[in-house]
């Protein structure tokens, strides 16, 4: 009996410590990834399926993050090299090292700012909406009630609307499969943050929706960089300031419909 608890504790004991010893690794190579990247490119994540931030076009990755994240690699005279991943990817991918920015019209939040960078944001002031059909309009939050909304998992319309209850949400990957799923009949209304329907706007025929503002509501956009970077972070920021003051933010808003 006693053999036989010994050989059970020596196996634990073993297990434990190749677990303890792989994290380790797992850890030095995400720091020496990390480390390739520092002096010379930025490694930006995105995700190409949010426009006007990120998106596909003839075949290269275009968006009012995209543009940004360009000059602001010409001026710190770094290569950016674009990675697109799904979006709930991009946090932990960042944490990790493994990229060194995340371009994608992220939110700062207080959650995600206990494990992330962020910059000053860029754009303010985006309220969420309620985007519903024009024939079954569900203007406030009280048409919701006991109702299918969707939202796109993970962004911030997600998490505030976790957190009101009484509501059936669908949870889709994407803004175009949101705006699919609504026309299709599959949800009662689609929140998002107001800036990002223009875009669908322009593909469908905006009459057939009807939109609402929920009151005292505002999504920011900010850059989220790797926790290793607190240096870039303030490179990265001062370049934001300077883009600020020369009016290049502004031309690179208007190009997308964000003035």
């Amino acid at each position: 009996m006693f053999e036989g608890q010994f050989k059970y504790y020596k196996q634990l004991i073993w297990a434990v410590v190749i677990c303890v010893v792989g994290y380790l690794i797992i850890c030095k190579m995400g720091q020496s990834r990390a480390a390739r990247y520092d002096d010379q490119t930025l490694m930006v994540g995105t995700s190409a399926d949010f426009p006007p931030f990120s998106l596909i076009e003839n075949d290269q990755i275009v968006g009012f993050d995209i543009d940004l994240i360009h000059e602001i690699g010409r001026r710190l005279q770094r290569e950016v090299i674009i990675k697109n991943m799904p979006f709930g990817t991009l946090l932990p991918t960042l944490q990790l090292g493994q990229i060194q920015v995340i371009a994608a019209g992220l939110s700062a939040t207080p959650e995600r700012a206990k494990h992330v960078l962020f910059t000053e944001p860029y754009l303010d002031n985006n309220p969420f909406v309620i985007v519903s059909l024009a024939t079954n309009p569900a203007p406030t939050l009280t048409d919701l009630h006991n109702q299918a909304v969707i939202v796109n998992e993970g962004y911030t319309a997600d998490l505030y609307l976790s957190n009101i209850g009484q509501i059936d949400l669908k949870r889709l990957k994407t803004p175009a499969e949101a705006f699919l799923a609504l026309k299709s009949g599959r949800a009662r209304a689609f929140v998002t943050a107001q800036d990002t329907i223009a875009p669908f706007f322009a593909q469908y025929n905006a009459t057939d929706f009807n939109v609402s503002v929920i009151p005292e509501t505002s999504e920011n956009s900010s850059l989220a960089i790797a926790p290793q970077y607190p240096n870039l972070r303030q490179k990265i920021q001062t370049v934001l300031d300077e883009m600020q003051r020369d009016g290049t933010l502004a031309v690179i808003k208007e190009k997308w419909k964000l003035a």
